[in-house]
């Protein structure tokens, strides 16, 4: 995530001409809050809705072999097939369709079809697109109106100045874009007890809170809550708004290729981080139910019996297909700068995701003994339906991790607790702030020494 921040740095300031548009702005907060699912959850119908007509599904795939042939990848598997609404259905839809048409216009196709429009009948990304190419950057959700179904916000642009979030949400069994706001230094907020979204902005010592009410299926225009100047530390939005939490945003894509150029071809770049969708109702994805063979399809993972699928668990690096754990750990593989092959200096099983199952967490090194401080880097093993994922994570250095799969001051996240989702190819990261359990023990090594 540095060299994301980095990159956003010397994007330098670009003029906005856009409707709806609000001036301030602070850093977007990396704080995400748990899906809602972690909360309440509302009733689910017993199947799977049916599809949109303009939108096409995922395919519906079988688990990956468990002995696959060189070269294949499960990547392309489906998510667990749970029974989802009907808005969940057309989210994941619009979110795969908006992502191929991004690619498609990079190559200078203009492919808008099935993309979501207002009332106006003006698609949005395809105005956005024509005015200041922007594709999109990230995510949310949260339910404004509290009827059920949260807006999907997704936020568009290729820097602070020039970001833009459009609001959708489910209406006549299509997606709808309903609102649209600049949101440039700025983070999203839940605003208690109202049908209202939270937008709280700052930028050089000027701050501002404003508020989005719904009014008749709407987005209405911001309302000024309050505003700062020359402050060296803005007020928070709950002490403004009693009640106020940050809303969890998750990137669009599963892979940013803009800020990690790699000479691999990446499985997962260009796909549709779903996971957060299908979490919405059911909570983080269960990964297995059988301990025992788990933990034995792990160790013939590392000693080099199978392969292993490598997948990106931050999005930045990792994200290598099918491979044997030798390859894996090899200079430029999982981390494109380690010069030196990854070594397993501590391993820990936790179950990481609340499933009953435990995954085995890898802490490498690599360079380890030289004068400059050793690469360093973090992967999780986990056993799904008989093959094993090895998610790797490039900024846990300084992390601790509990033994309710939590891990704790993550860098570069303002010591914010995360917690991980995972299935497939699908990984996230949520905010949680739980701090009661210990730490895990670990223990030297590899685990299959």
């Amino acid at each position: 995530m540095r060299e994301k921040w980095f990159a956003l740095l010397l994007s330098g300031v670009l003029a906005m001409g856009l409707p709806a548009c609000a001036s301030g702005g602070d850093n977007p907060s990396p704080y995400q809050t748990p899906p809602p699912s972690m909360e309440a959850a509302p009733s689910r119908p017993a199947e799977a809705a049916p599809p949109s007509e303009a939108l096409s599904l995922p395919p519906e795939t079988d688990t990956p072999d468990t002995s696959p042939e060189p070269g294949d990848s499960p990547l392309d598997s489906a998510l667990p097939r749970r029974a989802y609404e009907p808005w969940q259905e057309g989210y994941m839809d619009f979110l795969t369709a908006l992502l191929r048409a991004e690619e498609d216009t990079r190559g200078g196709e203009a492919a808008f079809g099935g993309l979501a429009a207002d009332e106006r009948g003006v698609k949005a990304f395809e105005s956005l697109w024509e005015t200041m190419e922007m594709g999109s950057e990230n995510y949310s959700l949260y339910d404004v109106d509290g009827d059920g179904v949260p807006e999907l916000f997704v936020k568009y642009g290729n820097c602070e100045a020039a970001f833009t979030t459009q609001c959708y949400t489910w209406r006549d069994s299509q997606v709808v874009c309903i609102g649209e706001f600049h949101s440039g230094h700025s983070s999203l907020y839940a605003c208690p007890g109202k049908s209202a979204l939270l937008v709280h902005y700052g930028q050089m010592g000027y701050a501002e809170l404003c508020e989005y009410p719904m009014e008749g299926g709407r987005l209405a225009e911001e309302q000024v809550l309050f505003s700062e100047e020359d402050v060296w530390e803005y007020t928070g939005p709950d002490e403004i708004v009693p009640g106020a939490q940050a809303i969890g945003s998750y990137d669009t894509e599963l892979c940013r290729m803009d800020f990690l150029p790699m000479e691999q071809e990446r499985p997962s770049a260009g796909k549709a981080l779903l996971l957060p969708i299908s979490d919405y109702y059911g909570g983080p994805a269960a990964t297995g139910s059988a301990p025992e063979q788990a933990r034995r399809a792990i160790l013939a993972a590392l000693s080099g019996e199978t392969q292993l699928c490598g997948v990106s668990g931050d999005h930045f690096y990792g994200d290598v297909g099918w491979t044997t754990w030798e390859e894996y750990v090899q200079p430029g593989v999982a981390y494109p700068r380690n010069r030196q092959p990854f070594q397993i200096v501590q391993h820990a099983w936790q179950d990481l995701n609340g499933d009953g199952q435990e995954e085995c967490v890898l802490w490498l090194e690599a360079g380890r003994g030289g004068a400059e401080r050793p690469d360093q880097g973090l992967a999780a093993l986990s056993e799904q339906g008989g093959t094993v994922y090895a998610y790797y994570f490039g900024f846990y250095g300084e992390a601790e991790l509990g033994t309710d799969g939590v891990f704790r001051h993550v860098w570069g996240m303002d010591g914010c607790d995360r917690a991980l989702s995972f299935w497939g190819e699908q990984c996230y990261e949520y905010g949680v702030r739980s701090a009661s359990a210990g730490p895990v023990k670990w223990l030297d090594g590899s685990p299959a020494e």
